[in-house]
């Protein structure tokens, strides 16, 4: 017949398994700030060789923005 538990090792299980609970959680919280992080990153990157592309074009930026406009 299996034993069964008292309040204090139910009370310790509860303890241990918040304390696990709130550990995931701050690993989960600090996952998600590097992915926005990265993301934004990723952004500026993006950003830096669009301007890159825009300056080194024959095109004025007036005509660039209208061709984008057109094609939005």
């Amino acid at each position: 017949m299996p034993r069964t538990k008292n309040i204090k090792t139910i009370e310790a299980e509860i303890s241990q398994t918040e304390e696990q609970l709130r550990r995931l959680k701050e690993r989960c919280d600090k996952a998600s700030q590097e992915l926005d992080a990265l993301y934004e990153l990723k952004k500026h990157r993006e950003q830096e060789k669009l301007l890159k592309a825009i300056d080194k074009s024959t095109r004025t930026k007036a005509e660039i923005l209208a061709f984008l406009e057109s094609h939005a």
